[in-house]
């Protein structure tokens, strides 16, 4: 498997569907080969915009990270994946998470179960259907009796994974984990570690499971005020369990330790960082003009 060089984050959150599709363009151009964009429950549908992003720029590979389980039966879940997977010639990536009690019970209305249960039964029948085309399962959280007639391509899973049991879980069905908020000691410490032991145990080369961070980043000439919203975000997180844990291992980090949002030689430094962790540091320019977007992507990847 060729591995991306070059991995961005290009959220669909913000801006409107033009600019959005001149981003992906700009970043093209510049060199990208691979994209990520998120799922929130106040934005627009993931899955639409990869297809134009996917639409937008011809060679590079696109990814949701990621898609709450909840939000999507398993069987429609695969339907999309395989159907993202034909139309684009192999180049979708399918990003899953558990999200968090909030949006499963409050906002989407269901009695949430046990995490690694759930994405484990979530995982088998979309991988079985998009792998095989059939599924018959009958499990304690979802029923799945379906069939998938359509030409089907290979679609890597990722998975949302912070704590050893999911890392596990992500190993053994997945090709790579994907993360936001970690720091370098985090990932060198708690999630390498995990991710060895997990690859040994199934067999799977360590070296070809990905291990991707969200970073946001910025290197235009307000990067004071980047910093200090950053700051505001990461205090926000801690009001969810998941990354309450993260953050409290992670330890009294200044929250631009979890960010590019620099200068550029602050950003090379920080990419370093991250990289000899183990893992894929993964930009998301975070600036509000088209020109603060390119220059940012151009001082985290051109030399």
């Amino acid at each position: 498997m060729t591995f991306a060089r070059r991995p961005l984050i290009v959220s669909p959150r913000y801006f409107s569907a033009g600019e959005l599709i001149k981003r992906v363009q700009t970043a093209d151009h510049i060199g990208v080969d691979e994209i990520w964009l998120e799922q929130q429950p106040d934005q627009r549908d993931a899955t639409v915009f990869a297809a134009a992003y996917l639409n937008a720029a011809p060679t590079i590979r696109v990814g949701t990270a990621v898609l709450p389980v909840y939000g999507r039966h398993p069987v429609s879940m695969a339907q999309s994946a395989a159907s993202l997977a034909e139309v684009s010639g192999g180049r979708y990536m399918l990003g899953l998470g558990f999200s968090h009690q909030f949006i499963n019970e409050f906002v989407l209305g269901y009695k949430q179960g046990p995490p690694i249960r759930v994405m484990r039964e979530y995982l088998s029948i979309v991988r079985e259907l998009t792998t095989t085309g059939s599924v018959d399962w009958d499990g304690e959280v979802f029923t799945a009796h379906a069939q998938y007639t359509s030409p089907r391509l290979p679609v890597p899973f990722y998975l949302a994974a912070l704590r050893p049991q999911m890392i596990r879980l992500a190993v053994e069905f997945c090709d790579g984990i994907l993360l936001l908020l970690c720091s370098p000691r985090y990932i060198r410490e708690h999630v390498m570690p995990a991710v060895h032991e997990a690859c040994a145990e199934f067999g799977k080369s360590a070296d070809e499971f990905r291990v991707l961070v969200n970073l946001p980043a910025y290197s235009g000439s307000e990067v004071a005020e980047h910093r200090a919203q950053w700051a505001k975000y990461v205090t926000s997180y801690r009001m969810l369990p998941y990354y309450r844990y993260v953050l409290d291992i992670n330890g009294k980090h200044d929250p631009e330790v979890l960010s590019l949002i620099g200068s550029r030689e602050e950003i090379q430094d920080r990419l370093g960082e991250y990289r000899t962790s183990g893992c894929v540091p993964v930009p998301q320019p975070i600036g509000a003009s088209l020109d603060e977007f390119a220059q940012t992507v151009e001082d985290c990847f051109l030399d």
